[in-house]
C-alpha cells in the first residue's frame, strides 16, 4: 500500500501535489511515511493570528476538517495538518474547498 502504485502512496502524493496548487501562500513537504500532510500558509499571504479559529471557520464554511498546528504542537499559527487517508479522487474536492476557502479568508485581528 505504500510502495509506488500503491493506494497509501498515491493519496499521499495526490494530497502534496494539490496542497502545493492552491495558491504561492501555501506550501507543502511532501510526507515520507505519516498519513497526514502538514502544509504551511506564508503569514505574508495569510495574516492567521488564531489557529483555532483558523480550523472552525473552514469547517462551518467549507465543510472541510483540518487540524490547528498548535493541536500537534507547533508553536505558530502557520500550519495546519490534513490527513491523507481518504482515497485519491477524494482530494480534488477537498483541496478545491479549502483553496476556496483561503482566498476568501481574512482573519480580523
Amino acid at each position: 500500500m505504500v510502495l509506488p502504485g500503491g493506494r497509501l502512496e498515491e493519496q499521499r502524493t495526490r494530497a502534496w501535489e494539490r496542497l502545493n496548487e492552491i495558491d504561492p501562500g501555501v506550501s507543502c513537504v511532501k510526507p515520507r511515511g505519516a498519513v497526514y500532510a502538514f502544509p504551511r500558509l506564508d503569514p505574508e499571504a495569510h495574516k492567521i493570528v488564531d489557529d483555532e479559529k483558523f480550523v472552525l471557520d473552514p469547517l462551518l464554511r467549507e465543510k472541510i476538517q483540518v487540524v490547528q498546528g498548535a493541536g500537534v504542537n507547533w508553536p505558530y499559527p502557520d500550519h495546519f495538518r490534513i490527513l491523507t487517508l481518504p482515497h485519491a479522487d477524494e482530494f480534488d474536492a477537498a483541496i478545491n474547498h479549502i483553496g476556496r476557502f483561503l482566498d476568501g479568508h481574512r482573519q480580523e485581528v
